[in-house]
This record gives structure tokens, sequence and C-alpha cells, in this order.
């Protein structure tokens, strides 16, 4: 029974017991397993790790424990250093791997995980090729001896490997830096070239901190499967730029020092790799953005700049794929804000400009083949800039621009691709404001704009250019604006069939400008010139600038409108002639001088200039004074109010230009011209007008030829003027309408005396033409009114006319209103010297008439309220005589027709005596016409003392003179009749004179003297003017002479005045009765001594016995026949006369 119960549970004890055998084995071999990996290996091997490597590496390595986990296949090592003790450069806190049992399979290590945790490494650079590991380097880099060619590549797997927790220290003793990657953290997922199913879960990552920047890498990569793929995934943020230029610094060119201040790099990248079959090259892509903040830095010698200061807030690249194999880069958008720039000179001047090497500057001089063009596009730019301030070496500073916005979409390389949009903000610290946009086809090489600039600033911009554009005017105000649309082309477009899109070129069109306040001043010193406008408007600008390099320059400019608004130009004229200050331009030869100017050919230089026209050209509200330094005074020339307008102007000189121009001339006179004028060859013709224009800035120009000044004088004229030049016939001249000389006052310069003087002459319906050196003149209706004149006659017996213009270089001015001391005085009387002056004028215009080419004429001269002070002083006391209220016309005379002018003039002689000169008169024919009646009565002849008491010897008490002459002159023959009546006629007491005549005066007078006091005596003059010995006023002083001779050899004769001789009266022969004649020679001596009251005559008897003894007896025989006649005829005989045939 027992036996029963116990056997079945012996069954399980047998099989257990079966089993426990193997399990022992099993617990054994696993035991010795564990003692063996898990306890005696770590142990064994660590020594032999360190010594070989060791060895291998050339520096200590120790191990501080080495842990083996037999059945996971896990291998821990701890505290492995590497390097001296004193100074170990790595240390691995702990390291963890993992063999996979698919080594076995694939016969082939197989890794499962690596995990390294806190391994840190320290290098450092002892010197310029030294480093801490440069020994252990060496060792690992000696040569190895090589594999067999057809020998395969090791076979290998590693999967998650991990490193936790690095640190990388990097100390440079040379360039004194230290950087530190921290916080390492990297993930390889695995590296493998064996097929296998080992679970993954480690991702392909990089984390660390380099100098305190995170940086992030994640990707994957498949580096030996067929194409070798790659994808890396990149972020590195709050990047430290300031310190890694620092860094980089030692490793840059010496010429580019750069100081940086601080900035921040943040990267999201992914980068892609994929190796393609030949021929196609490998697929390298770069995607993803960056961005650039907080950038400040200095460039101490950048070249063409000198000192550089620049950042900016934010560089942000959005979008970014680049294929850098195949050369195209695609961008979504960049933008840069907040940019700033400063640039100033290095002290010693200019920076540095970076030579090109040879050969380097042009990529087609190398010989290589060419290469395919980048292919890029940015959908959209964005750059605003905060300050850009750059300064040369000038001494006026840059303006600097507060404001940059430029935003351009749509930029792309591509050939056909569209064009991109492009706008830019500008504005500078003064105020100045530049709107542009438009479009740009990169392929192309074009660029449309639109601008518009709105109160530029000119003097700012301009102030640094004036060391090197050395300009004779600075800009000290001035605000410039303008509007214009560009089109730039940098490449030949031979599709066109436009000559000027044909080939690169800038083209500007529809442009406009306005300059504004505009205030120049001289730069020279001491110059005070300066112009002002108050407007430059210019409208319609149109332009080709050609960039060919055979043709490179400016080919056509033209402009609608140009306007001058408010021009205000004070110009000096230097002594030596220069303007602004600047040297005088030379003067061309005197044989280059001389030739015509219609002969002048155009030199090559002005045969290849650029077309260039002006529709029209304004200057409204102008005004322009000119200081002329040439002359002693200085001269002003004045124009005001100045209205100008020219059309059609262009640098083809001969077309014609439209010209109206009225301006306000030398104070308030008025100037205007409305016409036509051709440069070349020269023509002009217009309308022209004077009104009241100031002519006394003549005068300093004629101060060194006259003794006299102008104290006022203001021209007038309205007409039309013609002026051609001609090659074959030469320069032509005309004037048609009226002109005048209003308000003449010509002075002595000594003494500032009146000399000449009138309110108006005029010269109506004048036509003034000149030609061929021949003068074709039509004075047209003279009119001279409140005229006077100042006529002297010095001690030497010349007219003050005579030394108007007889000043010689560097003599004194002559008076010409007073007179000078007498040196010696001519016995030559004066009236003799000074009446021969109008024979000999006279004869000489004749002979000049005769010969000259001018034709002259004039349609009527009228004088009106004139007045002529005459002074002689030739004589001793002087005399003066006033004529005045001097009227009266002279009607038409030609010299081409013979009739002659009617004059008809009337005056007075102080006011008192009355003046009248009639008749016709013809000076501008062949010979000189004259029939001239003039009269002159009740001249005061006290005022004649002086020459009475010269000439005469006697001073005159009283008297008056009245005159009458009449000068016919016709074919160069003289006839005149001399008409002299004195009235009361009284000399006063004997004065001594050299010059007085010998003969007896005052005995002449009185047989002259009727009882009524009054003298008339006709002189009758004639002669030939051809004569040259001729001489009116010789003529005349002879007369005068010979009649006071014959009034004291002959009185009887100067009594009877030109009848029978009254000296005696005849009898018959041996009779004592008065015959008839004898009765009236006697009745008419009567009537000449009762004339004559204070002559006494005294008669005496006289008879001739040869005569009258034949007579007496003639008469007794003729008394004895009459007392016959009487007896026979009983007739008294008184009654009887004697008939002569009965005397016979």
């Amino acid at each position: 029974m027992i036996r029963s119960d116990s056997a079945p549970s012996d069954a399980p004890a047998a099989r257990w017991r079966a089993w426990l055998k193997p399990l022992a084995g099993v617990v054994a071999v696993a035991a010795a397993w564990t003692c063996v990996v898990g306890v005696w290996l770590p142990d064994w091997a660590r020594p032999r790790i360190e010594a070989a490597a060791t060895e291998a590496l050339g520096t200590p390595v120790t191990i501080a424990a080495v842990r083996i986990q037999p059945w996971t296949l896990a291998v821990e090592v701890d505290g492995v250093t590497i390097g001296p003790r004193a100074a170990p450069w790595f240390t691995l806190k702990q390291a963890q791997t993992q063999l996979s049992l698919a080594s076995v399979r694939h016969l082939a290590p197989v890794i499962r995980r690596v995990q390294l945790t806190e391994p840190m490494f320290w290098l450092e650079r002892q010197s310029a090729n030294q480093f801490n590991i440069s020994a252990v380097m060496a060792r690992l880099t000696a040569p190895s001896p090589q594999p067999k060619p057809d020998s395969e590549p090791t076979r290998f797997a590693v999967f998650n490997i991990e490193v936790r927790d690095g640190l990388l220290r990097y100390t440079d003793r040379v360039l004194k830096q230290e950087h530190r990657v921290e916080q390492l953290q990297v993930g390889v997922p695995f590296v493998s070239n064996l097929p296998s199913d080992i679970a993954v879960d480690v991702q392909p990552r990089l984390q660390a901190r380099i100098d305190g920047s995170p940086l992030k890498i994640e990707g994957k990569t498949l580096p030996f499967q067929e194409g070798h793929r790659s994808e890396v995934q990149l972020s590195w943020q709050a990047v430290d730029v300031a310190h890694w230029l620092t860094a980089a610094q030692p490793f840059l060119p010496p010429s580019v020092k750069i100081t940086p201040q601080q900035g921040q790099l943040d990267t999201n990248l992914t980068v892609q790799f994929e190796q393609r079959p030949a021929p196609a090259v490998p697929m390298l892509r770069v995607a993803g953005g960056l961005q650039l903040s907080k950038l400040s830095l200095g460039l101490r010698q950048a070249p063409g700049l000198g000192q550089v200061d620049t950042g900016w807030q934010l560089l942000k690249v959005d979008g970014l794929e680049a294929l850098p194999l195949e050369r195209q880069v695609r961008v979504a958008r960049v933008a840069l804000d907040g940019l700033h720039l400063k640039a100033r000179p290095m002290a010693g001047g200019a920076a540095p400009v970076v030579p090109t090497p040879s050969g380097a500057s042009d990529p087609t001089s190398t010989g290589t083949d060419p290469v395919t063009p980048w292919q890029w596009s940015v959908g959209a730019l964005h750059l605003a800039a905060s300050a850009v301030d750059v300064q040369t070496t000038s001494a006026a500073p840059w303006p600097r621009l507060d404001r940059l916005v430029l935003d351009v979409k749509g930029l792309d390389a591509r050939g056909k691709a569209p064009a991109a949009t492009w706008q830019l903000d500008v504005a500078d610290q003064h105020g100045m404001h530049l709107r542009a946009d438009g479009q740009v086809q990169v392929a192309r090489q074009q660029v449309q704009a639109k601008l518009a600039l709105d109160q530029a600033s000119v003097q700012p911009w301009l102030a640094p250019l004036a060391s090197s554009l050395n300009l004779p005017l600075a800009v000290q105000k001035g605000a410039l604006s303008l509007q214009a649309q560009l089109s730039v082309r940098l490449l030949a477009d031979p599709a066109t069939t436009s000559p000027e899109l044909a080939s690169p070129g800038v083209h500007l069109s529809g442009g406009s400008a306005r300059l504004s306040q505009l205030h120049t001043q001289a730069t020279a010193s001491g110059v005070r010139d300066q112009i002002q406008l108050t407007e430059l408007a210019v409208e319609g600008a149109d332009a080709h600038l050609s960039l060919a390099p055979t043709q490179a320059g400016l080919r056509r400019l033209s402009l609608d409108t140009m306007t001058f608004n408010g021009l205000d130009a004070r110009l000096t004229r230097g002594r030596q002639g220069q303007w602004l200050g600047m040297a005088p331009a030379r003067t061309a030869p005197a044989s280059s001088r001389t030739r015509h100017v219609a002969d002048i050919e155009p030199d090559s230089s002005q045969a290849d200039l650029p077309p260039v026209t002006l529709k029209l050209l304004r200057c409204q509200d102008c005004r322009v004074e000119i200081t002329d330094q040439t002359v002693n005074p200085p001269a002003l020339l004045s124009l005001q109010r100045t209205e100008l307008s020219v059309a059609n102007a262009s640098t083809d000189l001969r077309q014609p230009l439209k010209v109206d121009l009225r301006t306000q001339a030398q104070g308030k006179g008025q100037a205007s011209f409305q016409g036509e004028v051709r440069p070349q060859p020269l023509s002009v013709q217009g309308q022209i007008g004077l009104a009241g224009v100031d002519l006394r800035v003549l005068q300093s120009y004629l101060d060194p030829l006259l003794n006299i000044r102008i104290a006022g004088a203001r021209a007038q004229a309205a007409g039309r003027v013609q002026l051609q030049d001609d090659a074959r016939r030469g320069l032509s001249v005309r004037y048609q309408g009226r002109v005048g000389l209003s308000d003449l006052r010509l002075q002595d310069r000594v003494n500032e005396a009146d000399f000449v003087s009138w309110r108006t002459l005029s010269l109506d319906g004048t036509d003034l033409a000149w030609a061929n050196g021949q003068v074709n003149a039509n004075l047209g209706r003279i009119t001279l009114s409140d005229f006077f004149g100042r006529v002297i006659i010095n001690p030497d017996g010349q007219l003050n006319l005579s030394r108007i213009a007889s000043r010689e270089a560097g003599a004194q001015p002559k008076s010409i209103t007073t007179p000078e001391a007498a040196a010696s005085a001519p016995a030559t009387p004066v009236m003799a010297s000074a009446a021969s002056v109008p024979a000999s004028a006279a004869s000489a215009t004749a002979a000049a008439t005769a010969t000259s080419p001018m034709k002259l004429r004039w349609q009527g001269i009228k004088l009106s309220k004139g007045r002529i002070d005459f002074t002689d002083n030739f004589i001793k006391p002087n005399y003066s005589a006033n004529l005045t209220r001097i009227e009266g016309t002279i009607s038409a005379v030609a010299s081409d027709k013979p009739e002659p002018a009617t004059v008809d003039v009337a005056g007075a002689v102080d006011d008192g005596a009355p003046l009248k000169i009639t008749g016709q008169l013809h000076p501008l024919g062949p010979r000189l016409y004259t029939d001239i009646e003039g009269s002159a009565k009740g001249i005061e002849l006290t005022r004649l003392t002086p020459y009475a008491a010269r000439y005469a010897g006697y001073a005159i008490e009283k008297g008056s003179l009245s005159m009458t002459v009449h000068y016919k002159i016709d074919g160069g023959k003289l006839e005149a009749q001399n008409q002299i009546f004195l009235d009361q006629l009284t000399f006063g007491e004997k004065v001594d004179s050299p010059d007085a005549t010998k003969l007896p005066v005052l005995f002449a007078v009185s047989l002259l003297k009727n009882r009524r006091g009054e003298i008339d005596i006709k002189l009758p003059i004639s002669g030939s003017l051809d004569d040259p010995q001729f001489s009116v006023g010789g003529i005349i002083w002879r007369v005068i002479v010979n009649l006071i001779t014959k009034a004291v050899m002959a009185p009887f004769s100067l009594l009877s005045g030109g009848g029978d001789e009254l000296g005696f009266v005849p009898f018959a022969p041996g009779s004592a009765e008065l015959s008839e004649a004898a009765r009236t020679r006697l009745d008419t001596l009567a009537g000449k001594l009762d004339d004559r009251p204070a002559l006494k005559l005294e008669a005496t008897g006289r008879a001739d016995p040869a005569v009258d003894v034949p007579g007496l007896r003639a008469a007794h025989v003729d008394r004895l026949m009459r007392v016959a006649k009487a007896k026979s005829l009983g007739l008294p005989v008184a009654e009887i006369g004697m008939a002569p045939d009965e005397k016979a």
C-alpha cells in the first residue's frame, strides 16, 4: 500500500534529476562566463588596453574602470584620460557600447549602441605650428601598409551613436584666444555598410553651445548606399559675431583690420547631398534662412574709404534654396533693416585701394572655357538704412543720409524672366527727399526708373567737390528738385531697329528740374561777385548718353523750356579782363582775328558736338550788374527787371533764334529787342527799342580820349535793325526807325562847367544803312530842343571845340570852358582866323563829299529854345555874347538830289537883339550850295569893346549894331553882300594896343556917321572856295581896313558912297557959273554934310591958265554973239541961248 502511494511522486523527481545536470552545466558555464567576462576580463583587459593605447598614441592613457555585462554584451569604460597626468588633453567620464549577436551572422562587427558621456577635449596651440597633440597626430598620420587593390572595404555597422555633455576647449597661446564647445550632444543613428534590422532609437543630431551660442544639427545620411544621400538640418542660434570676427582677424589679410563690437547670427539651414551618376554633377542643396542682428563693427583701412564704422539692426534671409554645384540660387526674401555706415578718411590721406592682380580684373583674359552663368532670383529685397555718413579727404563733409529704403520684388537672372519692380526712398540730413521706382531686367541688364528728387540742398553736396572741380563760384544756398524717367541699358540689343537701343546707353525722358533760392559767391580771394537765383526751371528734358566704348558720351540733349526767375548776377571784370577772379582768356593772334566770320570753318571738335536743342529759354525778372575795372573809374553796367525769351536755341549755329528782350537798363531806362538772331553766318533782324537809357556809363571809356564829362545823356530808339554777314558781300547793317538823345549834359572835366546840353535830339523816320564800306543814311526828321552850347575862342585863337578829343595818352585833362594862359597871342586877327574856318571847312566838306561813298539826307530839321554862350578869350579884355531863343527849321535835303533845303532860323542876342537866318542850303551835294540871308538888329556895341580896344585902339561907350548878310555859294564860287548898320557908335578913351590900327579911326567914323549917329556900310565879297588862300574873314577885314584908309586918303569919295567925286566942283573953262552937274554935285555934298554936322568943310578956288585963258576967249565971243542975237530979237540977253550950229 505504501509503495503504491509513493510511485507517482517519484516521476517528477526523476524528470527533475534528468534536467539537473544540464542545468547545472549551464549554470556552471554561466557562472564561469559571468566570472570570466564580467569579473576577470575587465581587470585583465584594462591595463592591456592602457598599454596598447599608450603605445599607439605615444602619450599616457589611463582608464579608471572597465565593466562588462556578459549577458548583454555591454561594455562600460569609466575615467578615461589621455595625455600627461599633469595636463591631460582628453578625458571621458564614461563610455558605453553594446555588441549585437548579428555580428555572428554577418561575420562582421555590428555594434548596437555607442554612448560617450562627458567627453572633454583640450586643444592647445603652443606655437605657430605646434599643438599639444602634434606628437599624437604625427604617429597617427604615419604611413601605413597599402591595402590590396582588389580588397573589399571593411564591413561594419554601428548603430545608436551618442555623445552626451561633451566639452571641447581650444586655447591659442599665439593669438591669445580661447574657444569652448560646451554641452555637446551628438546623435548618429547608424553608420553601416551592412543590411541590418537593428532597432534605431537615436535621431541624427548635433547640439552644443559654441562659445555660448547654441548649435543644433539634425539630419540623416546613408553614406554607404548608392547615391550617398545625406540631409542635415543646421540651427546655430545667438552666435556672437563680434567674438568670431575677433578670432578670425589673424587669418585675414594684413590690410583688413576689423574691430567688431557686437552682432548676433541665427541660422536655420537644411543641407542635402546626393551623389549622381556621371556626367551629372552631384546634388548639393542648401535651404533655409538666416539672420544677422545688431551688427556693429569697424574697418580701420577699408579700400577706398578709410576708417569705416558700419552695422545694422537686422539682416534676414528667408526662403534660401541654393544648388551651388548647379550654379542656382533662389531666395524668397532678403531684408536688411537699420543699416548705418560711417566712413572717415585716414589721417594721412585717402585710404589705400587694393590693387587688382594682373589678369584677374577681366575674366575673359584668363583663356579658360566660359562657365555657365549663375541662375539666381530674389523674390523680395528690402534694404533700410537709418544713417549713411561717408566722408572723403575733402575739407567739407558729405551730407549724411538719414533714410535709405530700397524694395525690390521679383529679381530673376533668367533670360526670359519678367522684369522686377523696385522702389527707392532716400532722405538726407538737410531735408532732401529722393523717391524712385521702376523695373529691372537682370539678364538684359536693363533698368527703367522714374525719379523724383525734392528739396535737395545743393551746397552740402557740392562743397566736397569744390577743390576737385575748381569752380569759380561757390554755392552757398540752393535747393534742387527734379523729376525724370531713366532707361539704362548695359548690353546691346541687336534685335532692335533703333540706333540708340542697339548699343549700351542711358536714355532720359520727361525730365524736369527746379533749382530754387540759389546763392553763389565767387571763390577767388578779394572778389565779391555773386549770382543769386530765385528759381531755375527746366521742363521737357530728353537726352541719350551712349555707353558704347567706341562712342561713349552724350549723343543727344533736348530741352523744352529753361526758365530763370529772379536772376541777380553781380559780376566784376578785373583790371586784366578776367571774370570771377579767373585768369583772362588768351587773345587770338591779330591775323586770326581779321578773318571774316563767315569764312571761319568749324573745327573737328565743333563738328563732333552732340545735337543740343532748347526750344525756349526764358529769363523773368532778372538783374545783371557788371562792374568793369578795365577802365578808370570802374564802369557799372546794369540791367534790371529783365524779361528775355530765346526760342529754338541749338548747337546748330545755322538755325535762327527768336529773341524777345525787355529790360530796364542803367537805372530807369527801358531797352527791348524782338526778332531773330542767327549765329553763323551772323544775321540779326528785329525791332529794337530804347527809352531813357542812361549813357553816363560811357564816361569811363571816353575819359582817356576826351576832355568832357557826360553829366547826363539818355538814349532813345524805336526801329528795326538788320545785320547780315555774308562771305561774299561782307557785313551789312541797316536801321530803320527813330533814334534820339535826350537830357544831354556835357561838362568840362576840370571844373564841371556846362559845355553842351539839350533836352531832346530826336531823329524820326531814320533809315541808316552800311554795306560794303558805303553809308546810306536817311536821318529823317531831326528835332533839337532846349539846347545849349558853350563856344570859346582860346587865347591861342583856337576854338574850344578843337580840344574835345585832343588828350594824349597819360596827359592831364584840359578845360574847354575856361581860358588858358596865353604864351604869345598871334598877330593874326581872330576874326580872320575864325572866319576862315567855315570857308576852309566848306571847301574840305565839298571835297570830301565829292569822293565819299556816303549817301546822306534828312527830311527836316527843327530847332527850338536854343542858346549859345560865346566867349572870345583871344582878345583882351575878353568878350562874351549869348545867342538865345534860337528857333527855326531846315527843310529836307539829300546828297543825291539837287534840291536845296529851305532855312528859316530866328533868335536873339542877349535876349534882346533879334537874329534871323533865311534862305536855301545844300551841304550834302557834291558841291556846297548856299543862298542864305541873315540879319541881326540892335546888338549892343558895348559888348564889342574888347574888339574895338584891341584893333581900333578905342573903347566903345555906346552904340548898337544891325547887320544883314547874303551869302551865295554855287559851283565853288562865293558871292556875298554884307550890310552893316551902326547906330550911335561912340568911342571912348584911347586904349594902347599893339594890334590897333594906326589909321584915324575917329575921323573915318565921323565920315561914315550921319546926323542921326548912324553908319550904314555895304561890304560886297566874292571869290572861289577852291582857292586855298581864300578866306571870308580875311576879305572882310581887308575891306574894313581899306574903308578906313579911303576915309583918310579920299574922304569925299567915301562920302559919295561910290557915286560922283565930291572932293571938287568943276566949272566950265573961263567961266564962274555952276553947271547943272556941278549944282547936283554940290547938292549931294550939301546933303552929306548936312547929315554929318560934326564935319566942317572949307572950299578953295583954283584956276588953270592953260585951260581958263582959251576959255575966257571962248566965253567972250559967246557973250558977244548972244548980245547980238538979243538985240535982233528984242529980248533980254539972259534969255538968249546959242545952239551949237549957230556958233559954227
